[in-house]
C-alpha cells in the first residue's frame, strides 16, 4: 500500500551546486521527508575547484547551495580525503550509524567507487532498506575503459552492486543505456535528473538577453561578430584544442571564440594561439556561478567537443538562453537534447573538419534560421525541465511498497 510520507536519504559525494535544486524540489513535496548526507565539503570550500581548474575561485553562493532541505556533513576518515580520489578518498564510517538510526524508506547513493559507497550498500542491505542509484555515468564512456577495468566493472557492478539495487534513477538516454547494457530490467529504471538548474537559467535568460549589446560592448566584442562559447574545464577529456583547431580553420571572418573555464591545458592553448597567430580568442578564466549567465547571453552558439562527457550540464544551461548547440557524439545529453540539423549539430569526436563545417554552417545561416534553432533549443529544455522529479520518485517508491519489493534482485 502507498505511504503518506517517505523518508528518503541521499548519500552525496559533496555539495554540488547543480544538484541543490533537485534536493530543494524533493524536499518541497509533502510526501517526501528528505535528508542529504554529504561525504565531503570540498565543493563548499572550493577545494575541488582548485584541483580541477587550478584556481582558488569558488563555485558560487554556498548558502544558496545548502538552502531548502535538510543535510548533514559526515566526518571523512580518509588519509587523503577527496571525492576526486578513489577508491579511498571517501571513508565516511558514520553513514552506517545514520542509516541504522533513521531507517529511511529509501537510500539513494550517487557513486560506486569509494569506500563510503560500499558501506552505504552494506548498511542498506543489512537493515533491509531499498537502495536506489543516481549517477551521471553514460554509455559513451564505456569504450574508453581498459579491458581489465571493463572486466572488473562487469563483475562488481552487474553481478553484485546492481543486483542489490532496487531502482536506478536515470538521467537521460545515455545513462539509461549504460544500465541496460549491464542487464538492468526496465522495471527498475526511473526517469530522473542528475542536475536541475534549468529553471533558474530560463528566468535569468529573459533578463540578460536584453542586455546583450551592452555586455558585448563592455567586453570589446562587436554586435556583428559571431561568438562561439566553450564553457568548462580546460582538460584533455573536454577537448578544447579540437575546438581551437576547428575555429582556426573556419575561413569566414567576423568571429570570436571565448573560453570560460580554467585548467591544466590553458597554457598549451594560449601557446597554440600565439604560434598560429589566431585572432579573436579570449581566455576568460574560471567564473563564479553568479556571473556565468552573461556569457551565454552574448554567445551565438555553445560548442562542447568532449571526448568523454557523462551528461554535459552546460548544454541545458546554453539551451535555456536559446542557443544552437554543437556537441561531439560523446556528450551524454546530446542524445536527448540536440536534434541534429534542428537545434544544433552532433559531430564525430575528434573530427575538427566536421566541427569547423558546422560552425561555418551556423555562421552562414540567416539570422532568422539561427533564431529558429535557438527557439527549438529553449523549447526542448523547457520540456526537459518540466519532468516532475518528486512524482517520478514517489511512483517508484509506491510500486516498491505495494509489491514489498525491498532489496529485490
Amino acid at each position: 500500500m502507498k505511504k503518506d510520507k517517505y523518508r528518503v536519504a541521499f548519500v552525496a559525494p559533496t555539495a554540488f551546486f547543480y544538484q541543490a535544486p533537485i534536493f530543494r524540489e524533493l524536499a518541497a513535496n509533502p510526501r517526501i521527508d528528505l535528508m542529504v548526507y554529504f561525504c565531503s565539503d570540498e565543493a563548499i570550500r572550493g577545494a575541488d575547484v582548485l584541483r580541477k581548474f587550478e584556481t582558488d575561485e569558488q563555485w558560487g553562493d554556498s548558502e544558496r547551495t545548502l538552502s531548502g532541505y535538510e543535510y548533514k556533513f559526515l566526518k571523512n576518515y580518509s588519509p587523503f580525503p577527496s571525492y576526486l580520489s578513489w577508491p579511498l578518498g571517501l571513508i565516511n564510517l558514520g553513514i552506517w550509524r545514520e542509516l541504522k538510526n533513521s531507517k529511511p524508506d529509501a537510500v539513494v547513493f550517487m557513486s560506486w567507487v569509494n569506500v563510503t559507497d560500499l558501506i552505504t550498500i552494506s548498511a542498506s542491505r543489512f537493515f533491509r532498506l531499498p537502495l536506489l542509484l543516481l549517477t551521471d555515468a553514460s554509455i559513451q564512456a564505456e569504450p574508453h575503459k581498459s579491458k581489465i577495468i571493463t572486466w572488473i566493472k562487469k563483475i562488481a557492478l552487474k553481478n553484485i552492486v546492481f543486483k542489490l539495487t532496487s531502482g536506478f534513477l536515470y538521467s537521460g538516454t545515455a545513462n539509461k543505456l549504460l544500465y541496460q547494457s549491464y542487464g538492468v530490467p526496465d522495471r527498475k529504471l526511473v526517469p530522473f535528473a542528475f542536475s536541475w538548474e534549468t529553471k533558474d537559467f530560463l528566468q535569468e535568460a529573459n533578463t540578460l538577453k536584453s542586455q546583450r549589446t551592452r555586455m558585448r560592448t563592455e567586453m570589446g566584442i562587436s554586435e556583428e561578430s559571431f561568438v562561439i562559447l566553450f564553457c568548462g574545464r580546460l582538460s584533455s577529456e573536454k577537448s578544447p584544442l579540437d575546438l581551437l583547431k576547428a575555429f582556426d580553420s573556419v575561413e569566414l571572418t567576423g568571429k570570436d571564440l571565448i573560453f570560460v573555464g580554467d585548467g591544466k591545458l590553458k597554457s598549451d592553448l594560449e601557446k597554440f594561439v600565439l604560434e598560429h597567430d589566431i585572432k579573436s580568442v579570449r581566455f576568460l578564466g574560471f567564473q563564479n556561478r553568479s556571473e556565468i549567465g552573461k556569457f551565454y547571453a552574448i554567445a551565438d552558439t555553445l560548442v562542447l567537443p568532449s571526448s568523454q562527457e557523462a551528461t554535459g550540464a552546460v548544454v541545458t544551461e546554453a539551451m535555456s538562453f536559446g542557443l544552437p548547440i554543437i556537441v561531439s557524439d560523446k556528450v551524454g545529453f546530446g542524445m536527448d537534447l540536440v536534434n541534429h540539423g534542428s537545434n544544433g549539430f552532433i559531430f564525430p569526436v575528434g573530427d575538427t573538419s566536421a566541427l569547423a563545417g558546422y560552425i561555418t554552417q551556423l555562421m552562414e545561416a540567416s539570422e532568422e534560421k539561427r533564431e529558429e534553432m535557438g527557439k527549438q533549443s529553449r523549447e526542448l529544455v523547457e520540456k526537459w525541465s518540466n519532468l516532475n522529479l518528486a512524482d517520478s520518485l514517489l511512483d517508484f517508491l509506491d510500486s516498491l511498497n505495494s509489491t514489498d519489493g525491498k532489496n529485490s534482485g
